[in-house]
């Protein structure tokens, strides 16, 4: 019985990420996550009728060139071997603290997501219905995670707390579910209907938005605007949100940093994710440009996910190569 190729080649993508960031200690355990699928799952049934195609960027970012990327990305996609039902997990955070103390909360933040989530998704029969608390128990099993590492730093009377934000996105089938904490944001491009951030984010400029106490477009300029109200690690739990969605073919789903959308805005997102002939490492490619000819004053994380409804007899399982802009 073959083995799941795209999931294996998705962890080895995903390892590619963090060899070429030089965080050897993540690639490690990337790899270790990967044998847990190296034993045959049930056999292929090429009648799936979904396909997704994924791109991964990440860039330091001009301003901070040379110092750690504190954001960090996963993306992998595989076929469940109960239901064959195509399923993919795709994160983004943006980590924060003195030192590198942003680099290890926001890749502790989506280790413990995907060791928490993928062996279910791979493994298990999934109701639809739980997507949510599966994905919210995940979220909070990361906060403690790097909550109990921050109290532990405090006891060794070291002044450097971490936290990161997350946003994380699990399909399955149709389905799909997204979860945010802090200002890292999800979009949706759908034919006919344009982009639509699906998240909602947590900081104060988002709070003086709401209350009429600034215009829309003063999140850009506004001195506090890196100012977040939620993030993972601050306190023993943490208030997820929640955002289910049925995906249709065509969809294009983003996950990405304040870097990214800080420096493109959404207007010139929109022109990028609704161009029908480019791939999912063609719009990750593009988007960071657009960052980085923005400013670039932010590490630049994203996660471009293009959802496609095939004809039945098709193969149904695509993911494109990592892409880095250097």
């Amino acid at each position: 019985m073959p083995i799941d190729i795209a999931l294996v080649q998705a962890y080895l993508e995903n390892i590619q990420v963090a060899v070429q960031h030089a965080d050897l200690a993540h690639a490690e355990v990337l790899l270790g996550c990967m044998q847990k699928f190296l034993t045959p799952p049930a056999p292929l049934s090429f009648d799936r009728p979904m396909q997704v195609s994924v791109g991964i960027g990440l860039h330091p970012g001009i301003k901070r060139r040379g110092r750690p990327n504190e954001d960090f990305a996963f993306a992998a996609t595989g076929v469940n071997t109960q239901t064959q039902q195509t399923y993919g997990v795709f994160a983004i955070a943006d980590g924060m603290g003195g030192h590198a103390n942003g680099q290890i909360a926001s890749r502790l933040a989506i280790e413990t997501i995907v060791d928490t989530i993928l062996p279910t998704l791979h493994h298990a029969c999934v109701e639809p219905s739980n997507l949510g608390s599966l994905l919210r128990d995940a979220v909070a099993h990361a906060n403690l995670v790097i909550y109990q590492q921050n109290q532990e730093t405090a006891s060794l009377q070291s002044l450097d707390q971490m936290g990161t934000t997350l946003t994380a996105l699990v399909i399955f089938g149709p389905h799909s579910c997204i979860a945010n904490v802090g200002d890292s944001r999800a979009y949706l491009y759908r034919l006919g209907r344009g982009l639509r951030m699906i998240t909602r984010d947590h900081s104060i400029v988002a709070e003086l938005v709401a209350s009429g106490a600034i215009a829309p477009e003063e999140i850009y300029t506004h001195p506090e605007r890196n100012k977040i109200t939620r993030c993972l690690g601050a306190a023993p739990t943490v208030e997820v949100d929640l955002f289910p969605e049925q995906v249709q073919d065509g969809d294009t789903l983003l996950l990405c940093t304040d870097g990214v959308w800080e420096m493109t805005r959404d207007p010139h997102i929109e022109k990028i994710l609704e161009s029908p002939w480019m791939s999912a490492t063609g719009m990750v490619e593009r988007l960071t440009q657009l960052a980085l000819q923005g400013g670039g004053l932010d590490n630049i994380g994203l996660v471009v996910s293009q959802i496609h409804m095939s004809v039945p007899g098709m193969q149904t399982m695509l993911l494109c190569p990592y892409a880095t802009v250097s």
